[in-house]
């Protein structure tokens, strides 16, 4: 049986990432993965700064010296900031898009968390990236995302995040009385709560996971192209849409709580690096 690892553990990975927030699924992925490996028995902590910690996840802010760990960057990190003397660089979207660099050093080992990005991320690595550098995890959490028929569905909401120059370009009209979602959502309680209440989603970002978790919980949903056309992204040919998975809807809460990828990401990271046996309690 696997035991939590004590926090004064020397740390095999230390994970950078912003202040916790619900409202990036970004975010919430490399919070996420800190507490896969935790759990999986690979002592592990945050480089983050303190923010929201509305999230019960095993994922602590580490504090002291970097020493051997293995550091984690996101794509948004320019460079080494940490000076750490192994780095994995976890692509969440394509390498200089929202942030960071636009190529990547040769001694880093580079994951990529959409398999639809790998022909854009081997590009900034110089090489090809084969399916085990595919670092994907659930993040739709089903203890607040889940349908419901026992809410009636009263209003109409948008979505804006990374769509803002859509948005600009594109807004509804005010006596539609279309509710920005991020105004009335503070919490991931909040969000699946306003969203069994929700008919449409209207969405100018058409690469975020609150599409998926809007589909779920019984919305529809329809993104916006360039040219102002609003569509249902499950449909759409869009090369900027999310991974539909085959299933999501069913095996979505599976999926949140699923850590068999553990096991191949340290499989693929010991073909370049030492990593310690799981720690694991002696009984």
């Amino acid at each position: 049986m696997l035991q939590r690892p004590d926090p004064r553990s020397r740390r095999v990975f230390l994970i950078w990432a912003p202040p916790y927030t619900h409202r990036s699924s970004g975010v919430r992925a490399l919070y996420r993965l800190c507490h896969h490996l935790n759990e999986a028995g690979y002592p592990s902590a945050m480089l983050a700064g303190e923010g929201d910690s509305a999230h019960e996840w095993n994922a602590p802010l580490h504090a002291g010296q970097i020493d051997d760990a293995i550091v984690v960057y996101p794509e948004i990190v320019a460079g080494n900031p940490c000076n750490a003397r192994r780095v994995i660089r976890w692509a969440l979207n394509e390498p200089g898009l929202l942030g960071g660099d636009a190529s990547y050093a040769e001694e880093e080992m580079v994951f990529v968390y959409d398999p639809q990005k790998l022909g854009v991320v081997s590009r900034a690595v110089g090489q090809p990236l084969g399916p085990r550098r595919v670092l994907w995890l659930g993040l739709v959490d089903p203890a607040h995302i889940y349908p419901s028929i026992a809410f009636e569905r009263t209003m109409n909401c948008s979505f804006t995040n990374k769509g803002f120059g859509l948005h600009k370009r594109f807004p509804r009209h005010p006596d539609e009385g279309i509710v920005p979602i991020e105004d009335i959502t503070p919490t991931m309680a909040s969000l699946g709560d306003v969203l069994r209440r929700t008919r449409i989603l209207y969405s100018y970002d058409h690469y975020s996971n609150i599409l998926r978790e809007a589909v779920i919980c019984g919305c529809n949903v329809l993104v916006i192209d360039e040219n102002g056309n609003w569509h249902d992204p499950q449909t759409c040919g869009c090369k900027k849409n999310i991974l539909w998975h085959e299933g999501f809807r069913q095996n979505y809460a599976y999926q949140f709580h699923n850590r068999k990828f553990v096991k191949s990401f340290i499989a693929e990271i010991r073909t370049k690096w030492i990593v310690p046996a799981p720690v694991i309690n002696s009984v």
